[in-house]
């Protein structure tokens, strides 16, 4: 599948490498498409890689990441051209967050929640028949591939509107070694969601760690 992703930092490049590894192919979208480590990572990548701009990114591809800041967001999507997300899967990464980093508790802070949440917003921003899925927020980009756990598989919280848009995010997860998922629900639910990032930077603040993830234990 041709996949492309709007956002060339470390979630983007990440979730990129592993998407080519399953055997998809990728175009990048950035601001700055001629930047030079750019390009480097593109030729170390090999041919199923590209970097280009958010337009080239979200007219290449047939499913969709945003991986942006939050910040740089919706002007991604309106460089992106709206039209090239018609009734595309667009899986959201991203978090709301005011981009100020961590206070002395190691706390993040959101720019909106409770009433409205990240992935709300971007399928507002979206044509009707984009479907918008959230998906990979709940973890650190250090986590994203293949996690492996002592205590077992972790688990992938994901929300949105269309069956058959999550379906297809559900086999994408699997590709790259997510293999316990649980749909919340419609995209309203990213308001749950996306503050398990707020948790998840916490504790790695105080603990000094990457290497945790969120489980949902079931009595089965």
């Amino acid at each position: 599948m041709n996949i492309g992703i709007l956002g060339s930092g470390p979630v983007g490049l990440t979730l990129g490498k592993g998407l080519m590894q399953t055997g998809h192919y990728i175009t990048i979208g950035t601001r700055n498409p001629a930047r030079e480590s750019l390009q480097q990572w593109a030729r170390k990548q090999g041919k199923q890689a590209l970097i280009g701009t958010f337009r080239q990114a979200a007219e290449f591809g047939e499913l969709l990441l945003i991986c942006t800041s939050w910040q740089g967001t919706k002007k991604a999507i309106e460089a992106a051209g709206i039209w090239n997300f018609k009734s595309k899967t667009v899986v959201d990464v991203t978090n709301p967050l005011d981009g100020r980093g961590p206070d002395e508790h190691g706390r993040l802070t959101f720019t909106i929640g409770h009433t409205n949440s990240a992935g709300e917003q971007i399928q507002a921003w979206l044509p009707p028949d984009a479907k918008v899925v959230k998906a990979l927020s709940c973890v650190g980009h250090e986590r994203m591939l293949l996690p492996k756990f002592k205590e077992g598989a972790p688990t992938m919280f994901i929300a949105g509107n269309s069956m058959e848009a999550k379906r297809e995010v559900i086999n994408l997860l699997h590709q790259i070694g997510w293999n316990d998922i649980a749909d919340m629900g419609r995209i309203e639910m990213s308001r749950s969601i996306e503050p398990l990032s707020i948790l998840w930077a916490a504790y790695g603040f105080q603990n000094d760690s990457t290497k945790h993830a969120f489980k949902l234990l079931r009595d089965v």
